[in-house]
């Protein structure tokens, strides 16, 4: 009995205590293989996990010894019922499983048919000896008989041991394989996944599952023996994967798709299959989990955060729009009061607030998906070359530099206006997150069919909590900030079929705008990209 818990092997000792026993425990397999090498066992009962050696690289090592290789092992675990554990073990040599917490009863009584094994095995060995021995008292006169005798002798028990051995073999084989079939079985039937086996030869169902059942809505006499195509599955991209085809012999691991029960209801599995052999026949196993409800949760959890950020927008709308409103209504409440005209002083703050509001709201209108745009097909570096000077003279005034670095590109679907926008906003943002003395490195290049856009300032970085709010409406850091710019820029990049990274650290924080060629060329011939 080897466990490397004390607590085990008292169980065990206490379930099979016996006169007619001798049992001897291990705590290690280490400590096992030394038992082994000095004596004989009936039966070994083996933990599968144990530090140091574990039961499986034990047991290797009991089989690997030619006077210890035909002990049977059993294997005592408390691994979940996993066919790769099972058939592990008995591919190392192992002839039964017993799980924990293992019933008392199984348990002895497959220890002492073990045990009865071993013993006829023992009493045969006896009687061939004492047989040997008499004829050899027998024999004793005559020599050259007795050397006859001898050798015939030993011939046959050659012969016989020969037999046993190979029945012993085929006999183990046997077990295995009705062991392994009704692991397989119990595990086949008690799965919570959908679980099938479909012949490749004519198409038709083997078995299925409970949980294929109960998923598909269709009963057992409907599937058991028949063809028919219910095993059409879609993935997500629209290709089909057609398990009914008689050629079929690949492999999926936990490919995504949808499938259609017997009442129409769409769902979503993660499918699996496998080539098998049943009974010399070439079959399909077929697995399929179920992630339908996982699929509902992640749609409304995304319609949760679709309905939050619309909040948080509105309350940012409302905020960043009250000001202006306050003031104005502030100017003319007073006016109404003291019924005298108002200042020009007065009149332009009012102006300049109900402009700040109009633009507001602007900006607010370029994050729709659908505004109008007017793409051409231009050079990335024709559009922002004309505001380089702009953007070259704003920087001295403020003790920075501009660095460009243009390379060639090939030509792009652009809205000459957004771009514009889109590149003023990540210069103007950058120069702002740097010191006097800065600089401020605008690139473009042409790398792996997408056209690159870099705008790279030399400040100190940006923290990681506020790197994940980057791009959401109305989020800013600065003191007359609308946090409307990075949404925008985000906004027209992906009109532009576009992605912006970000990388950020204590040297700076570079913008990347990636336009991919291929996504612009299917927009060009009308496809979605």
């Amino acid at each position: 009995m080897v466990d490397d818990l004390k607590e085990n092997l008292i169980a065990l000792d206490a379930v099979l205590s016996s006169p007619n026993y001798r049992l001897v425990k291990a705590r290690s397999g280490e400590e096992a293989l030394k038992y082994i090498l000095k004596q004989d066992f009936a039966v070994i009962l083996l933990d599968v996990q144990m530090p140091g050696l574990n039961g499986f690289e034990t047991a290797k090592l009991i089989k690997a010894r030619k006077k210890s290789k035909n002990i049977p092992i059993i294997f005592i675990t408390a691994i979940s019922q996993d066919m790769e554990h099972v058939l592990r073990g008995y591919s190392v040599g192992a002839i039964d499983y017993i799980f924990k917490p293992f019933n008392p009863e199984t348990l002895k009584r497959k220890v002492e048919q073990f045990v009865k094994i071993y013993q006829s095995h023992s009493e045969n060995l006896k009687q061939v000896r004492v047989k040997n021995s008499m004829e050899f008292l027998k024999n004793q006169q005559f020599d050259f008989l007795k050397e006859v005798v001898e050798e015939r002798t030993l011939d046959l028990l050659s012969t016989n041991e020969k037999l046993r051995e190979e029945i012993k073999e085929r006999k183990k084989v046997a077990d295995d394989l009705y062991v392994s079939h009704e692991r397989f079985k119990k595990i086949f039937k008690a799965s919570p996944s959908l679980m099938a086996i479909r012949s490749i030869h004519n198409g038709r169902f083997i078995d299925v599952n409970q949980a294929w059942l109960y998923f598909t809505g269709y009963q057992y006499e409907d599937v058991k023996n028949q063809v028919f195509d219910w095993a059409l599955f879609t993935c997500i991209d629209g290709h089909k994967v057609d398990l009914t085809d008689s050629e079929w012999n690949e492999r999926l691991s936990n490919l995504k798709v949808t499938y259609q029960s017997k009442n129409g209801e769409r769902r979503y599995g993660l499918l699996s299959t496998e080539i098998i052999d049943i009974q010399d026949e070439s079959c399909v196993l077929i697995l399929v989990n179920d992630i339908t409800d996982r699929e509902r949760l992640e749609k409304e959890m995304l319609r949760f955060d679709r309905l939050n950020l619309i909040g948080e927008m509105a309350a940012g709308i409302a905020h960043e729009i009250r000001n202006p409103m306050t003031t104005v209504h502030g100017f003319l409440q007073m006016w109404k009061t003291n019924k005298q005209p108002l200042s020009p002083e007065f009149i332009d703050v009012m102006l300049d607030e109900l402009d700040r509001a109009n633009s507001i709201i602007k900006e607010f209108l370029t994050l729709a998906k659908n505004k109008a745009s007017n793409k051409t097909k231009q050079s990335l570096n024709q559009v922002i070359e004309p505001i380089l000077p702009l953007i070259n003279a704003e920087a001295i005034l403020a003790g920075k530099r501009i660095q460009p670095h243009l390379a060639p590109c090939p030509e792009l679907l652009l809205d000459e206006k957004e771009i514009r926008q889109l590149f003023l906003n990540l210069v103007l943002n950058g120069l702002e997150a740097m010191d006097a003395g800065g600089a401020l490195t605008v690139r473009t290049c042409y790398e792996e069919d997408m056209v690159v856009l870099e705008v790279k300032d030399s400040g100190n970085g940006i923290s990681p909590d506020i790197l994940d709010k980057i791009g959401t409406p109305f989020f800013t850091t600065k003191e007359q900030g609308t946090g409307m710019g990075l949404a925008v820029c985000y906004s027209i990049a992906e009109r532009h079929h576009a992605k912006i990274k970000v990388q950020t650290g204590q040297e700076g924080t570079c913008f990347s705008v990636c336009f991919h060629r291929s996504n612009q060329k299917q927009s060009l011939s009308g496809e979605k990209p």
